[in-house]
């Protein structure tokens, strides 16, 4: 079989782990058979704390991977401040400290659009004679980190004959997050100017939920396409639940602004009103939580002893977590960009058939996914009338699930559509 060739560049790569991997490497396992040969151009040493060397497995035997030495700058940052839990990961953390406002500062305004910045130079120069020597005829870009695009950019000037994808998982501009950076109105111009540029370049502009479709059209681009994230079926054993627990699971990153507060003192009230849920009631978190929801959780008396942290877990061990749960809870930011946000795990969460117990801004594309497949229920952060809810999934939690065809999510299905926009471009 003779392939077509294409070019992935991305920052996150096996063996790094979490949400931001996923995506291109599932649509690398799957291009193969539908008549494209993936090369992937990934750091050789990035910053990342979280490994998952289960993922490798993955990766399929016709992808071939080029790898390089980056530069970041957080090994000096390391010296000077000391390391903190997630210094690499670009989750902002405790914003209220001096020490994080400085460093927050400089990651906005000296380091854009990202610290992985110093390695665009040197990449578009490797990658020109990798790209001719190859014969590859389309290259796509992933970010964040957006550096990652700028490679790109820089490729397409020397060849414009080069097909390019442009793939947002996240705003760039539009992020609000990006607010706590302190970005000088020069900084914010900035952003704003490299991210014009990549969109206006680019062939293809793909991104993952239908408002930010819209967002960047409004931003500049003549061409967006929407492919969602998804879940792979050969990931999924599902299995009834064996245990007489109500577990309520949340696996992966959960910071001060993704915190429902109104949730936990709405299971604690539960718990003193009704004695089989509170013997029942069991919370598993696993991944990197801040101190600051620890806190929040443990200050009401019933669930000081019902939360369980699990720590790191691979996504391999976060899958049987899944079949041990009774209902998943998926949390998005509570923002203006948040309403576009589909987590990776929202996919996952409808292949593992849980009940899905979701936080997030109001008229959100992830609320009205959940309303369309019947796959739990939505709240925003601010709702306090969350008993009646909450004891329906306590009490039906596996009667909820709806039968609704979800084929439509799943990697290979999602592959054939990302193939047929390579084969149109």
């Amino acid at each position: 079989m003779s392939f077509k060739k294409v070019l992935i560049i991305t920052y996150y790569w096996p063996p790094a782990g979490g949400s931001g991997v996923q995506r291109w490497l599932k649509f690398s396992k799957y291009l193969p058979e539908n008549g494209w040969k993936p090369y992937v151009f990934t750091p050789d040493s990035p910053s990342f704390e979280i490994k998952d060397e289960d993922l490798l497995s993955d990766i399929h035997s016709q992808t071939e991977v080029w790898k390089t030495p980056i530069w970041e700058p957080y090994k000096i940052k390391d010296k000077l401040l000391g390391k903190s839990k997630s210094s690499n990961t670009g989750i902002i953390q405790d914003k209220t400290s001096t020490k994080n406002k400085m460093l927050n500062w400089i990651r906005g305004n000296i380091f854009v659009p990202d610290p992985k910045v110093f390695w665009v130079k040197p990449s578009i120069k490797l990658l020109t004679e990798k790209i001719k020597k190859e014969g590859i005829t389309h290259i796509i870009s992933t970010g964040p980190p957006h550096s990652m695009h700028l490679i790109a950019l820089g490729l397409k000037k020397k060849n414009v004959d080069l097909k390019w994808v442009a793939d947002f998982r996240d705003p760039w501009s539009e992020l609000d997050l990006l607010e706590e950076f302190h970005l000088t109105k020069k900084s914010k111009q900035k952003y704003r100017d490299l991210e014009k540029e990549v969109l206006v370049n680019a062939d293809v502009t793909l991104t993952v939920s239908e408002s930010w479709v819209e967002s960047f059209k409004d931003l500049g681009s003549s061409n967006v396409k929407l492919i969602t994230n998804g879940f792979d079926e050969d990931d999924f054993n599902v299995k009834k639940i064996e245990n007489d627990k109500f577990i309520i699971g949340h696996f992966g990153l959960l910071n001060h602004l993704r915190n429902p507060r109104n949730l936990w003192k709405t299971l604690n009230d539960l718990c003193d009103e009704n004695p089989d849920f509170n013997e029942k009631l069991e919370i598993r978190l696993s991944g990197n939580i801040d101190t600051e929801v620890l806190q929040n959780i443990t200050q009401y008396f019933h669930l000081k002893n019902k939360i369980k942290v699990l720590g790191y877990l691979s996504h391999k061990d976060v899958l049987k977590q899944y079949n041990s749960s009774s209902v998943l809870l998926l949390l998005l930011f509570n923002s203006e960009s948040g309403k576009g946000n589909y987590p990776g795990k929202i996919f996952e969460y409808f292949a593992a058939k849980r009940s899905i117990l979701a936080f997030g801004p109001e008229d959100s594309d992830t609320e009205k996914l959940i309303q369309k497949t019947k796959m739990g229920v939505f709240f925003k952060y601010e709702d306090t009338e969350l008993k009646k809810e909450v004891l329906n999934l306590f009490y039906n939690d596996e009667k909820t699930i709806s039968s609704t065809d979800l084929k439509g999510f799943s990697r290979k299905k999602l592959t054939k559509d990302l193939s047929k926009l390579l084969n149109n471009i």
